[in-house]
Formats: C-alpha cells, sequence, structure tokens
C-alpha cells in the first residue's frame, strides 16, 4: 500500500527514472503504421509488384550478383555488387518517390485528425464548458483538484449534459488539454464526494502523466492509416493483380498486410490500455491507499469473456486491481512489449534497409545498416534490463523477464521477416533460420542478465560523475556488442546457407591436417580452434573484442567488494600450464617430425592449432576454479577476468615464440631462422582469437564452477545442516587499488594489443597462414547453384539464349550431314556465329562450372562457324579441312550437351525447352 502522497510510482535505477510502457507501446504502434504504410504502398506502385521483380533479376544478370546465392567472396564480389545497387538505384526512384509521398500524406492527414479531434469532440457531443459563475463551490473544488494533482496550468473543464453515466475523459492536443465530466459524475459530486474525487483525479492523472498528446496521435494515425493506405490496398491489389496476368496470386501479399494491420490494431489497445493502469497507480498515490472502492469507485464487478484481453480497449477490472496492489508491475518490461519491437525493428530494417535505402549504395552501406541493427536490438534489450533492474530495487517481481525479452525481441524479429516482401517466395523458416534465432535469443539473455547486474552494482554508486561515467561504459559494451556481432544476425534469411558456406571455408583450414597428418586430432583442434566463425568476424574484430574486454571490466571497477587479486594470481597461473603443455606439445613435434617437414605452412597451422586449444582448456578449468571460489561474490566478472588474463599471457606467449622460437632450443619447433619476424596483424589475430573462443569457454567454466559449488553446499547442508561453514574467498575483503589498477592495465593492454596496424608479413614465420587459408577458400570451386540464381539466369535471357545456340547447331549440323548448298551452308554457318556472339555478350551463368562450361562451348563453336564462312569464301574448303571443322564443332556440341544435361538435371522441361 502506498502512504506517501509524495512518493513517485516511477522507480528508478542510479537516479535515472526507468520509463513505462506507454511509451514502448507509443513508438511500436507509430513505427509500425508506417512500415506497413510504406509496405501496401510500395506495393501499390502503379507498374505493379510484377514490374519491380522483373528489374530486380534483370539487374542481378546484367551484374551476376544474385542476392540469393552465397558462395564464399570472390575477389570481384563488392563489384558485383556495386554493379548490381547501380543497376537497381535507376529503377527504383520512382518507387521511392511514391512511398515517400504517400507517408508524408499519411503523415499530413495524422496531424489534421489530430488537431481536430477535440473540436470535433467538443461539436459532436455538444459539450459545455464549466464556469465558474454557473457553479462557484464545484469550480473551486475542482481547482483544489487540480493543485492536489501538481499541474501547472489547468484543463479546460467541459460538461457533456446528455450522458448519465458517472465518468469523465480527457482529451486534447499539444497545445490545449480538456477534461470532459459527464452529467451523472456531476450527481456525484453532491452524493460522494469521494468517488467524484477519484475520477476525476483520475482524469487528471493522464494530464499529469502527459499520455494525452501521446494517445490521441497514436489514434490519429490509426485513423491516417486505415484511410490512407489499408482503404486503396483492397483495389490496389485488384489493380496489380489485373494489370499483372502472371502475378494473380495476390494472397501472399494480402496475408502479410493483414497480419501487420493486425498487429497495428493490437498495438493500438495495448496502448490504451496500459494508460488506464498508469492512471490509476498515480490515483492511488495520491489517495495513499490502494483499496480499489476508494481508488476505483466506478469500476464493474461483472466479468465478459468476450472479447479476449488484447483485444478491449480497457482493461478488465481484475487486472487494474492487481495493478493497484503491485504497481511496480507496470515498469516490469512484458514480453508482448518487445515482441513488437522486434517486429518493428526487423520489418524495418528489411523493408527499408535492403531494398530501399541501399539501392545504389556500396556494399559497406549495407554493412554499417546491419552494424545498426546490431546496436539497436543491444540497446533495446538493455533497455529492459535497466526496467527490470529499477523494479527489483523498488521491491518488485522481475524474476524471469531476461528470457522472455530475449525470446520476444527474437520471435517479433523473425514474425517481421515473414511479414515482409522479402520472404514473398519462402514465407517458412528452415530449421537453419530457427537454430540461428535461438542462438541469438540465448545471447540477449545473457546480455540483459549482464545489464541488469550492473545496474544494480550502479546503484549504489552516490556521485554524479561515478554514475555517469558507469552508464557511458555500459552504453559502450552493449553498442560494441550489438555493432561488431549481433549484426550478423540483422537478416534471418542469408543464414541458410551458412552451413554450406563455412563447410567449403572450413574445409581449406582443415585442408593443412591432411597435409601435416601428425596426429589423429590435428583436424578436430583445427575445426575448433580456425573456424570459419571465429576467423571471419572475430579474430580481426576490435570492437567485438574492446566489447568482450568491457563485459568483466565494468563490473569489476563498479563492484565495491571483488577478489581481482586472486582472479589475476589464478590466471597467471593458468598461462603457466599452457606453457607446460606448449612445450610438451613442441617437444613431442620435435621427436616425430623432422625440420624440413615442420617448417611448411600446414605443420604451423597445426601447431597453432594445438596452441589455441591448450589456451582455451586452460581458460575454461581457470574460470570453472573461480566461479567455484567466488561463488555468488561476481564470479562471473572474475571468470571472464581470469580467462582474459591468460589469453593476454598466452598471446604475448606466442608472439615471442614465433620472434625467438628458432633461437632457444626448448621452444623450436616451426622456425627456420633466428630471429623470426612477427607483425602487428599476427598479435592482433591471435588475442582475438584467445579473446572470443575463451570469452565462451569462461562462461561455460563459470556456469560448470558455479553448478559444482551449489550441489556442494547441498550436500553439505544436507549432511549437517546445523554446520555453518564458510567457503573459501567467500570473505570481502576490499580490492584495493592495486587490484582496480591492474584490472585496468590487462583491459587497456587487450584493446591495445588488438588495434596493432595490420602490417603486411615480411618473414618466413611471421603468422600462422589465415591470410593462405582465406585465399584457398575464396578461389575454391563454388557448390552447386542455388535455385534462385540459376532461375533468374534462365528466366531473364538464359534460356533464350540456350535455345537460339541450340537451334543454330543443329541447323548447321544438318546442312553438313545432307550436303546442302554451299550457300546454304554458309547461311547457317553465320546464323551459328551471330547466336554465339549474342550469348557471348550476355551474362555469365552464376556459378563457376556451368560459366566455365558456357565460356567453352561457345569459344568452341564459334571458332568452328568462322573458320567453316573463312573456308567456303575463300575455296579452301577441302575434305581435310572440313573433317577439322566437323570435329571442332562436335567438340562444342558435346559441351553445349554437357551444359544443357546440368541445367535440366536440376529443372527439367518445365524451364529449358531444350532437355
Amino acid at each position: 500500500m502506498i502512504t506517501s502522497t509524495n512518493r513517485s510510482t516511477r522507480p528508478s535505477v542510479a537516479g535515472l527514472r526507468a520509463p513505462s510502457g506507454t511509451t514502448v507501446h507509443f513508438g511500436s504502434l507509430i513505427a509500425l503504421a508506417f512500415g506497413t504504410a510504406a509496405t501496401i504502398h510500395w506495393v501499390l506502385l502503379p507498374s505493379g509488384l510484377a514490374a519491380w521483380f522483373r528489374e530486380f533479376e534483370r539487374c542481378q544478370v546484367r551484374s551476376g550478383y544474385y542476392p540469393g546465392q552465397h558462395p564464399l567472396p570472390r575477389p570481384d564480389a563488392e563489384q558485383r555488387y556495386d554493379g548490381f545497387a547501380g543497376c537497381l538505384a535507376e529503377r527504383v526512384s520512382d518507387r521511392l518517390l511514391w512511398t515517400a509521398l504517400a507517408l508524408l500524406g499519411m503523415l499530413a492527414v495524422a496531424v489534421l485528425l489530430y488537431r481536430l479531434q477535440p473540436w470535433w469532440r467538443i461539436r459532436r457531443q455538444r459539450l459545455v464548458e464549466l464556469r465558474s459563475a454557473d457553479s462557484p463551490e464545484l469550480a473551486a473544488y475542482l481547482e483544489s483538484l487540480v493543485v492536489e494533482a501538481g499541474l501547472p496550468r489547468a484543463p479546460v473543464f467541459l460538461i457533456d449534459p446528455l450522458d448519465p453515466r458517472a465518468g469523465g475523459l480527457a482529451f486534447g492536443d499539444g497545445r490545449r488539454r480538456y477534461v470532459r465530466l459527464d452529467a451523472g459524475l456531476l450527481t456525484l459530486f453532491r452524493t460522494d464526494p469521494a468517488s467524484f474525487r477519484a475520477v476525476v483525479l483520475h482524469e487528471l492523472a493522464h494530464v499529469r502523466d502527459r499520455d494525452v498528446p501521446t494517445t490521441y496521435f497514436a489514434l490519429a494515425v490509426w485513423r491516417s492509416f486505415l484511410l490512407t493506405a489499408l482503404a486503396p490496398m483492397a483495389v490496389g491489389l485488384l489493380w496489380v493483380s489485373w494489370q499483372d496476368g502472371s502475378f494473380r496470386s495476390s494472397f501472399e501479399i494480402s496475408w502479410r498486410v493483414a497480419g501487420l494491420v493486425l498487429l497495428v490494431h493490437l498495438f493500438r489497445d495495448a496502448l490504451l490500455r496500459t494508460r488506464e493502469h498508469h492512471a490509476d497507480v498515480r490515483v492511488s498515490a495520491w489517495l495513499g491507499s490502494a483499496d480499489p472502492s476508494l481508488c476505483l469507485p466506478t469500476l464493474s464487478g461483472t466479468v465478459t469473456r468476450w472479447p479476449p484481453v488484447w483485444l478491449r480497449r480497457h482493461p478488465t477490472p481484475s487486472s487494474r486491481v492487481a495493478a493497484l496492489a503491485e504497481p511496480t508491475a507496470l515498469f516490469r518490461p512484458g514480453v508482448g512489449e518487445y515482441f513488437a519491437a522486434g517486429v518493428v525493428l526487423q520489418l524495418g530494417f528489411v523493408q527499408f534497409a535492403i531494398p530501399i535505402v541501399t539501392a545504389g549504395a556500396p556494399l559497406d552501406v549495407l554493412r554499417s545498416l546491419s552494424a545498426v541493427w546490431g546496436v539497436f536490438v543491444a540497446l533495446l534489450v538493455g533497455f529492459a534490463a535497466v526496467r527490470g533492474a529499477a523494479v527489483a530495487r523498488a521491491g518488485g517481481r522481475a524474476r524471469g523477464y531476461p528470457a522472455g525479452i530475449g525470446v520476444g525481441v527474437v520471435v517479433g524479429a523473425l514474425l517481421g521477416e515473414r511479414l515482409s516482401l522479402s520472404t514473398l517466395r519462402d514465407p517458412l523458416p528452415g530449421a537453419v533460420v530457427l537454430l540461428a534465432g535461438g542462438l541469438l535469443a540465448v545471447q540477449l539473455v545473457l546480455l540483459s542478465r549482464w545489464v541488469h547486474r550492473c545496474s544494480l552494482l550502479l546503484h549504489r554508486n552516490r556521485l554524479a560523475w561515478g554514475r555517469a561515467v558507469g552508464w557511458s561504459a555500459i552504453g559502450t559494451a552493449v553498442s560494441l556488442i550489438g555493432w561488431s556481432w549481433l549484426e550478423l544476425w540483422a537478416f534471418f534469411e542469408s543464414l541458410s546457407p551458412t552451413p554450406s558456406v563455412f563447410g567449403q571455408f572450413g574445409a581449406s583450414i582443415t585442408g593443412f591436417a591432411a597435409e601435416a597428418a601428425w596426429t589423429g586430432l590435428d583436424h578436430a583442434l583445427l575445426s575448433a580452434t580456425w573456424n570459419p566463425v571465429v576467423l571471419g568476424f572475430a579474430a580481426r574484430n576490435l570492437a567485438l573484442c574492446a566489447g568482450l574486454v568491457l563485459l568483466w571490466a565494468v563490473p569489476l571497477l563498479l563492484a565495491h567488494r571483488t577478489r581481482i587479486r586472486f582472479a589475476l594470481l589464478s590466471g597467471l597461473l593458468g598461462a603457466a600450464a599452457w606453457l607446460v603443455f606448449d612445450l610438451a606439445v613442441k617437444a613431442a613435434m620435435r621427436g616425430t617430425v623432422p625440420l624440413s617437414e615442420r617448417s611448411t605452412d600446414a605443420f604451423r597451422a597445426v601447431l597453432s592449432g594445438w596452441e589455441f586449444a591448450g589456451a582455451v582448456a586452460v581458460q575454461f578449468a581457470v574460470a570453472a576454479v573461480v566461479a567455484a571460489v567466488l561463488f555468488r561474490r561476481s564470479g562471473f566478472a572474475h571468470a571472464l577476468f581470469t580467462a582474459a588474463t591468460t589469453g593476454l599471457t598466452v598471446s604475448c606467449a606466442m608472439w615471442a615464440f614465433g620472434r625467438l622460437g628458432a633461437c632457444v632450443p626448448p621452444l623450436h619447433a616451426t622456425a627456420t631462422r633466428c630471429p623470426g619476424t612477427t607483425s602487428g596483424e599476427y598479435a592482433a589475430t591471435v588475442l582475438g582469437v584467445v579473446t572470443v573462443e575463451g570469452t565462451v569457454a569462461a562462461l561455460v567454466g563459470y556456469l560448470l564452477g558455479s553448478t559444482v559449488r551449489r550441489e556442494l553446499r547441498r550436500w553439505n547442508r544436507a549432511r549437517a545442516p546445523k554446520l555453518v561453514r564458510t567457503p573459501v574467498g567467500a570473505g570481502i575483503p576490499k580490492s584495493g587499488r592495486a587490484g582496480r589498477i591492474v584490472a585496468v592495465v590487462i583491459a587497456a593492454a587487450s584493446v591495445v594489443v588488438l588495434a596493432l596496424p595490420n602490417a603486411p608479413d615480411t618473414g618466413e614465420e611471421s603468422s600462422v597462414p589465415v591470410a593462405e587459408a582465406e585465399r584457398d577458400g575464396s578461389n575454391s570451386t563454388e557448390s552447386a547453384s542455388g535455385t534462385e540464381p540459376g532461375r533468374v539466369w534462365l528466366r531473364r535471357g538464359g534460356s533464350r539464349h540456350l535455345r537460339a545456340v541450340s537451334s543454330a547447331t543443329v541447323e548447321l549440323g544438318d546442312d553438313i550431314r545432307s550436303n546442302a548448298e554451299v550457300r546454304e551452308v554458309r547461311g547457317s554457318a553465320v546464323r551459328l556465329a551471330e547466336a554465339v556472339t549474342e550469348a557471348g555478350e550476355f551474362p555469365e551463368p552464376p556459378d563457376s562450372r556451368r560459366a566455365e562450361t558456357w565460356g567453352e562451348a561457345l569459344g568452341t563453336l564459334d571458332d568452328s562457324a568462322r573458320r567453316l564462312v573463312e573456308a567456303l569464301d575463300t575455296g579452301t574448303l577441302d575434305r581435310e579441312a572440313l573433317l577439322e571443322v566437323v570435329e571442332s564443332l562436335a567438340r562444342g556440341v558435346r559441351l553445349f550437351e554437357e551444359l544443357i544435361d546440368l541445367w535440366c538435371a536440376e529443372y527439367g522441361d518445365r524451364v529449358l525447352e531444350a532437355c
């Protein structure tokens, strides 16, 4: 029960008041309404959506860039993308202009409705302004309620003389507020003053919470959406289907738009329900009581099962009573709010960033937009964690929200992508997409728990500058993680071919294991340590590694009492254990393999795999030990710090061994000269791999260590329940200035090493052969082309050229076999040469195997036709020359038949008539 009228109903963390769910609902509603309207108007362009798809496919064939195809990056991949974006930009301007003007029109109508709604309500309901001369006593009492509510300016009170209900309504716009008092409510002023006061305070609470302009602008946007987007949609889809006979399946568009409209409607109702709850809680604070009979005197006791709660504009009586009993629950982050935010964020990214914003922009722009998406997701989860920490500090129940928030954002993002036009031909996500969504949800849950913990630690700091620095550090860590890592999940559909792509890339790395053939574990170690994820996205990613460093540095610096020295000692002992392991591996390698074989790239890669595996294993072990000892004492941050200490020491040792390995006999393994040369790129790569993989190992080790410690404590309590034992390291001594300085030095050293310039390697043993593995992977044979790129190439001209060359070849062969006249044979050869020339000017097929066969077949046929024409024109065609031409022509026909068989085996007669 709230007993103080001056107490704020909003909890805070470190002096920052937690925002309510009304803000989240309002932002989600506005963004979703405009995003849905943009989707509708993008479809409703008079040229039709089918015309856009045709232009999209023509640009793919012209540039050779197929978004549906995901081979490893080729040297000209960015150039092909730029050509594709430039081609698309030439055709997207009219659609962009159409959509922008439509959204501006929707905004203009919404502003007009928002400004006119107070006037229209007053006119339609025939409301009369309450003047002090008409009822001085009532006017004076209302003035006292305005003062009690703490409003700087009194709203205009209006009377509805025709409504017998005992209710009221706060409405208005950004310039002026109104409060309507029904005729039935005025009778309570004489008969039941307490009820009259509660009802009026409820309406004044809406004015105090400033949700009147928010609510009515959201309603104006909803009505404008109905008028300018939803109403034209039905007519527009019929028009598109009528104009484009090949695109009559408008059901796939209709159900997506219907789903988006339903979401807009649901979030509008959620906004209206939420504002009522917050007004009730504020009235409870003003009255100093949570008694429903005092705060909600006109609340109906009847309960109806229809419509369900999520379709109602007002909350149910039971939910309003529950909100009075636990007001902090209103600030607890809800799954529905962040589900909506996930839908809006993903829909906005897919619908705007990919087909619109990046049309004509370089590939780096798309990458930057993906990184911005990752930052928004990370900040969204961090925002939810701050709200949850505020509720926890205020005494509310906030358990379970991290999992709900992570799952809500991911499910919303998946649904938003399914509702966009980018998945028009593939509405259901695949198993890889679902697995990727599950991994993202786990990461978001862990990130939200970290922000929650840091928020609680920051709450203890009473200094304003300390809170500012703490919030800046938390925001920086969250933003770095989102920018550098979460951006990989920006478009879930692009993750579908990830296993095959990583398989090709990993094959080029693990091929070193087969070449070295040292032990049976080489292949597994290389696959685990130099895996494509770490090598391609994390090893040289300064932003990601810096964010991972901040994950342990921020909690240690915010905590008042820590065990930094113990964690530091554990990390150094772990590095010593790795050194023993490394010396043993090098001794075994020297004893079994000659130096001439050990100096190859394959053995250097295998040695690195063993060294990294040992480092990760040691990081796992020391993290588990620290977690078990420092159970429930910021053990997670200490485990990460210990792993980072081990990783930094091991990285420095590997860099030193690379330079001095040939100079010291016990360290001599693969180097051939003393001293060796190493570069900053090598040091940054080594530390990046150890940092990323070590963080994962430390996380698993922390979970294992804390679980073991928890089970041991339960076992001890079961054996001797009255015996109180203090676990080792459970004391809470202050860390001291020295310990904090050491933590800062290690964090700074990690970031500095990662930021070393990528200088070119100049020595034989300068680095692990990462670049060669990447080069081999990029030049490797691509996998069979996906269905979409191949179909696009055939639909947009490839099939026509196949048929033209095939028909001209058959015609020439028939003329030669039938001993036709010279004029007819020459004409057939000329037509074949022309068909081959036109086909050669057309872009090659999307995958390397077909492209190679296509080029060789066209070259052979062109050579045969031109030689035949030249021999006929000069009169030098004899039996021997004719046999050479026929043999060359037969070779070209065989290559062409092989190419056609490849297409027919994949697509059949439905796509290629040549089958």
